[in-house]
């Protein structure tokens, strides 16, 4: 019986939480409810991060809200300018990253708005050449 609906089904309608000395544990979300639970957590990652976003401003030009009328958040990204990368800030909102993982990523990085984080890899490439 699923813990969130209270349904009870098939057991093949549960996803596999593991194996313990061989035998194999199944969640107590069926898989509807488990997908709307993940769903939920990705969705309020996305919006602070959005949020988040917003209160910040392109560290080489400046484009910010406060500087753009027409500023969106999606220009704003994160440039790490070390090797030390673990994952790509956005892609650790849906793989499911604690906030406080994704911050301590984000302290690696510069912000940069899209076209000056191009710039910048154009001009890394240059000096590669």
């Amino acid at each position: 019986m699923c813990s969130i609906c209270g349904e009870e089904r098939p057991i093949t309608d549960y996803h596999s939480a593991g194996t313990k000395k061989g035998k194999r544990y199944r969640r107590k979300k069926c898989r509807d409810c488990y997908r709307l639970v993940k769903k939920k957590y990705r969705d309020r990652k996305s919006d602070w991060l959005k949020r988040y976003k917003e209160s910040l401003a392109c560290s080489s030009c400046g484009y910010s809200k406060n500087t753009h009328d027409n500023f969106s958040h999606r220009a704003l990204e994160f440039h790490h300018h070390n090797d030390d990368k673990e994952f790509n800030v956005s892609e650790g909102v849906f793989i499911g990253y604690s906030q406080e993982k994704i911050i301590k990523e984000i302290n690696k990085c510069t912000v940069l708005c899209s076209r000056c984080h191009a710039e910048k890899h154009d001009n890394q490439n240059d000096k590669t050449k």
